[in-house]
């Protein structure tokens, strides 16, 4: 399968790569060539810059998906940026047992701060965005711009850690009927403990334990439902309908990154499709370097020099290539896209990306 095919029959593309490669941009550029081959597509960017609103002509980008005014364009394009805070409050009030319930964790001080500080919940709520949006009818393709790829292991294990947490014998023991009196008065069986409370609010100089306990009780109800979502994220992912699609530079440290990443999803069983090599050198053509023969000489020899320095990034980005193509796999493909002259920031720019996606 090659990139148009992937864009054409995939329903989710999930793009990895380092940080600075144009990740943003080229999801961008293959959810915008997929509504102009007439699908109804859809990218979600993890990016709080605002790159890809301007780049899609908007004002701004929001937790919710917004359509992209396009013109002479068979199908429809909406974007969306995650909010990682609104998307855990949206499963709060998915999940909760009650109203009551709901707004007593979403009131609690503790809850407030993890849910936007949580180590993971990023890449977490990245998939559980990708679950969400994968529900809803009206998209026929997913585009998801993940995290850099510094963040591979939390992003690909983030909904195994999800499962394994929500069913964890230490959470379950915070939820035991015997540890509290009642989950509404929220009351020690141990009078000992009323103690430590004490002793821990007077240090924290706030009601840390209490906060705790509350919260832990109030989201035992829910962890059934987040246990579920998890495994569906998880199924989701290893789905052939999904792709998974590397983005990478040629500079050696990013292919060594993109490398790094090809194990990890190899290792995760995840549908990888091939890479996306950005910002590539082109090669010098013989009649290019004829045209500079005819020039006068000082001016033809700084063109000669500038012609050397492309010509060994070049063969710097060929070489890099074929390392990608060697372990890839026979399946994978390696799709180039040339440097622009200039940085896409409109919908004109993506389309001169597109021309380079087929």
């Amino acid at each position: 399968m090659n990139l148009t095919e992937a864009i054409l029959k995939k329903k989710r593309l999930v793009l990895c790569g380092s940080g600075g490669v144009g990740k943003t941009t080229l999801a961008a550029a293959i959810a915008l060539e997929a509504a102009r081959r007439g699908r109804r597509s859809i990218v979600l960017t993890i990016d709080p810059a605002r790159r890809l609103a301007s780049a899609l002509g908007l004002k701004e980008l929001l937790n919710e998906p917004k359509e992209v005014p396009l013109s002479q364009c068979q199908g429809r394009l909406h974007a969306m940026m995650l909010d990682t805070k609104r998307a855990f409050d949206h499963l709060i009030r998915k999940y909760a047992p009650s109203p009551s319930a709901c707004e007593a964790i979403l009131e609690n001080r503790l809850y407030q701060e993890m849910s936007s500080m949580i180590s993971g919940s990023q890449e977490y709520m990245a998939m559980e965005q990708l679950y969400e949006l994968n529900s809803r009818p009206e998209f026929d393709l997913l585009v998801l711009d993940t995290p850099p790829t510094r963040h591979a292991l939390d992003f690909l294990d983030a909904p195994q850690k999800m499962a394994h947490l929500t069913s964890s014998s230490l959470v379950k023991f915070f939820l035991m009927p015997g540890l509290f009196a009642s989950r509404t008065g929220l009351g020690l069986l141990q009078k000992g403990i009323d103690r430590v409370f004490e002793v821990f609010d007077r240090l924290a100089g706030l009601n840390f334990l209490k906060d705790l306990s509350r919260m832990i009780s109030l989201l035992g109800d829910l962890l059934g439902g987040f246990h579920q979502r998890a495994e569906g994220v998880s199924q989701l992912l290893k789905s052939e309908t999904t792709g998974f699609l590397l983005v990478t530079g040629t500079a050696s440290i990013t292919i060594q990154d993109a490398l790094f990443f090809r194990q990890k999803i190899s290792e995760a069983g995840l549908p990888f499709l091939g890479f996306l090599v950005n910002r590539v050198f082109p090669e010098v053509t013989r009649s290019e370097m004829q045209k500079i023969a005819g020039l006068p000489g000082p001016l033809q020899n700084k063109l000669i020099e500038a012609v050397d320095r492309c010509r060994a990034l070049s063969l710097r980005d060929q070489n890099a290539i074929q390392v990608l193509k060697k372990m890839g796999g026979k399946k994978a493909f390696c799709q180039t896209i040339p440097a622009l002259a200039e940085d896409v920031h409109n919908l004109e720019g993506l389309m001169r990306i597109n021309e380079f996606l087929s």
